[in-house]
């Protein structure tokens, strides 16, 4: 049993070099899909290393080394070739940030102590990365009705980048009395939708976890303003 965790490790980074090697073949649609075969496996390799109660320094830096190929350089090399690479020095710069950035968000999450908020400080790398191959997918899959301009593309890269390495949090939802109901009814949402739209609910989902965790830090900072003003306020009529 001790070995399984990093077995699917090992599959997240077969998944993620596979990616490289259909990208550089142009098969960008099969490249975009590795990814999300890696992501599936690197959510089973943690599932099951507390499952089993198995958990290593080694597993842990085995990860995050598979985790920067298949999250950080698949998708970046995956999204220069297919939308930047007519644009070779921005593409070059913004791809990268891409992946240092996911490299500044695996060395600080590797260094952070346990805390007891269900939360993850910036953006996971795997949801970054859903955000770039789910948006390849969806745009080939839709390409005769959705078309995302060429120029949009790095904006949207160098946005995923900052959230990776910014201070937002974003919803953990690790199993506990509270989360029960939530991760239930959720995980029931998302295995419907994969049965029968697959291709949406990978899309939305992946987006939609980005735009939720800045849109409520949005909402945190607009209500600590209005409250520190209301505290202000008897101060000024006194």
């Amino acid at each position: 049993l001790s070995i399984l965790p990093n077995i699917f490790t090992s599959l997240n980074l077969i998944c993620g070099y596979l990616s490289i090697v259909l990208t550089s073949r142009e098969e960008f649609l099969a490249a975009g899909w590795m990814i999300v075969l890696a992501v599936i496996c690197d959510i089973l390799d943690g599932r099951i290393a507390r499952l089993t109660s198995v958990t290593s320094k080694f597993g842990a830096e085995l990860d995050s080394l598979a985790d920067l190929v298949s999250f950080g350089v698949a998708p970046a090399f995956l999204v220069f070739n297919r939308y930047l690479s007519d644009y070779r020095l921005v593409g070059f710069i913004v791809t990268s940030i891409f992946v240092l950035c996911g490299a500044l968000r695996l060395a600080r999450f590797n260094i952070t102590p346990p805390s007891g908020k269900d939360v993850f400080t910036g953006l996971p790398i795997p949801a970054g990365a859903g955000i770039l191959c789910t948006m390849t997918i969806f745009e080939m899959q839709f390409y005769g009705f959705f078309r995302i301009p060429d120029t949009v593309i790095p904006f949207i890269v160098l946005g995923t980048s900052f959230l990776m390495v910014s201070t937002i949090e974003y919803p953990a939802m690790k199993k506990s009395p509270k989360t029960s109901f939530q991760r239930h009814l959720l995980v029931l949402m998302f295995i419907l939708g994969l049965v029968f739209t697959p291709v949406l609910t990978l899309f939305f989902y992946s987006w939609g976890f980005a735009i939720f965790g800045l849109f409520m830090y949005v909402v945190r900072k607009l209500v600590g303003l209005f409250r520190r003003k209301d505290a202000k306020q008897p101060e000024a009529t006194v």
